[in-house]
């Protein structure tokens, strides 16, 4: 029996991707499977950055994506998906490319720029997730646009191509609307046109607005039960 879930686009975030521990920001390579299958027999469609730019997303549409761009999500997720042929878009710290986590408490490993091309060959999208990997509620206006700028200015240097969508680092944007709204100005001053916050909301279609799209956080410390019901309806009471 299907699941009753609520009309919108569900945007996923992923980090971490492990063959077996799991904590909040990581997933095992079995869960990950079987979330990716059940989404698949709950008739979702999987979606792309592309599909939700040009506005053509498909029936129940779910856009997968990870942050960081950790190595481990290289050679644990990307079999995964290729085997059941689900698209994913990558979040990527421009600035950390072939370096390590240094915000974590753990530092990783992350993906470099020969691996983020074979995401890339297999057909796989890349995003920025800003330069430096700094929370843009603490920039400036002027700041942000920077980071933007030396962002797509360092993948095309290392010829990747990007999508102009972005995943703000740790979530963070200004509270206050004047400030927001500047922060916005910047983004798309440095030619970004999709960012995504976390909010764990199913996205109401057509988007409300295009630098402020919900995502639903997957972590490794809930219930399979948890995750269909973040899916079905979004933020979990």
């Amino acid at each position: 029996m299907r699941w009753f879930v609520r009309p919108g686009l569900r945007v996923l975030m992923y980090h971490k991707v492990s063959p077996a521990a799991e904590d909040e920001h990581t997933v095992n390579v079995a869960r990950l499977e079987r979330q990716l299958r059940w989404l698949r027999a709950e008739k979702f469609r999987f979606a792309t950055l592309e599909n939700v730019l040009r506005g053509a997303l498909p029936e129940r549409p779910v856009l997968v994506t990870f942050d960081d761009a950790y190595a481990d999500a290289f050679e644990f997720a990307r079999p995964v998906l290729r085997a059941l042929g689900v698209p994913a878009a990558v979040f990527v710290p421009t600035a950390f490319i072939g370096q390590s986590s240094s915000w974590d408490r753990d530092p990783r490993p992350l993906m470099d720029a020969s691996q983020l091309r074979a995401l890339a060959a297999d057909g796989f999208e890349l995003a920025l997730h800003s330069h430096r990997h700094e929370n843009y509620a603490g920039l400036t206006a002027a700041q942000v646009t920077t980071d933007v700028r030396e962002g797509f200015s360092t993948m095309q240097r290392l010829g990747l191509t990007i999508v102009p969508a972005l995943g703000y680092p740790y979530g963070g944007r200004p509270r206050d609307p004047v400030a927001r709204a500047a922060m916005q100005a910047a983004l798309r001053a440095g030619g970004v046109r999709l960012a995504f916050r976390v909010g764990n909301r199913v996205n109401g279609l057509p988007l409300a607005d295009p630098l402020e799209i919900q995502r639903l956080s997957v972590r490794g410390d809930e219930s399979f039960g948890a995750f269909q019901r973040k899916v079905a309806w979004g933020k979990l009471l």
